[in-house]
């Protein structure tokens, strides 16, 4: 158990955790159904920074900090991702060149404009829920963005051989994904139970939202390259991120109305 903790927490941060070599090619997959609780330690972090923040700067500059701690702390690892399936998915005419430009280190046009987009959004539906809702959406989004990866790679195969992306994605299964969703559902229930009942239904909203936009996400990548790739995995996380965010707030502005 703390050896997979520590392997899904050297993979998706920049925290120091000596896991040495993979005892065997599986061992990632095994480790995914602790990535909702990695994200629920990366939450936590920027849940408590926002709430400090708040104290003594305004929302728009708190969320852009924070925003960069994420970065930081993840190295970037599903932003290159997004950059690097919008490329592809957007530049490859074919399945092969497509392959070929996401394993491309350069960024181009498609991926720069969508990592702008994603996080222009994320920021204006952050902002827009008010300075009461940025710890808790800070808290749930990487929990939510987490778990998603772990549903699209459980949902779709690997669309090429080799590599540790195919290691991982061809051992995710549904048994992995069930017992992520066990770790998921307490995380987001705490989220609920700081946040108030009143947060429960834009919780479920959110995941809902999250969720669906993965499925299609790695819906539409396997049926242009046959399958999903470590790339398309980070696009999930952010692409589950900004969309949990949105079920959110359409939730709460819809209850506002009432």
């Amino acid at each position: 158990m703390v050896r997979k903790l520590s392997v899904a927490l050297s993979f998706l941060t920049i925290i120091p955790v000596n896991v040495g070599v993979f005892r065997n090619p599986r061992e990632l997959s095994d480790a995914a159904v602790f990535f909702p609780l990695v994200g629920g330690l990366i939450g936590i972090v920027f849940a408590v920074t926002a709430f400090y923040f708040l104290l003594l700067i305004p929302p728009g500059p708190v969320i852009v900090l924070l925003f960069m701690g994420t970065f930081i702390l993840t190295r970037g690892l599903h932003v290159d991702g997004l950059a690097d399936t919008a490329d592809g998915l957007l530049g490859g005419m074919k399945k092969e060149r497509a392959l070929a430009i996401m394993h491309d280190s350069a960024i181009g046009p498609m991926g720069a404009g969508a990592v702008f987009l994603i996080y222009l959004f994320k920021y204006a539906a952050i902002n827009s829920a008010g300075a009461e809702f940025i710890p808790l959406l800070f808290f749930a989004m990487p929990v939510c963005g987490r778990w998603s990866m772990v549903l699209s790679g459980a949902s779709y195969p690997p669309a090429r051989e080799g590599g540790l992306g195919y290691q991982f994605i061809s051992g995710l299964g549904w048994r992995q994904f069930l017992k992520s969703s066990l770790m998921g559902g307490v995380l987001l229930a705490l989220t609920v139970f700081y946040g108030g009942a009143g947060f429960i239904f834009p919780v479920l909203a959110g995941v809902i939202f999250a969720f669906a936009a993965a499925l299609l996400l790695s819906f539409l990548a396997s049926r242009f390259l046959g399958g999903i790739t470590g790339d398309i995995l980070g696009a999930v996380n952010e692409t589950a991120e900004a969309t949990f965010v949105l079920g959110a707030i359409l939730w709460l502005g819809l209850i506002s109305q009432i």
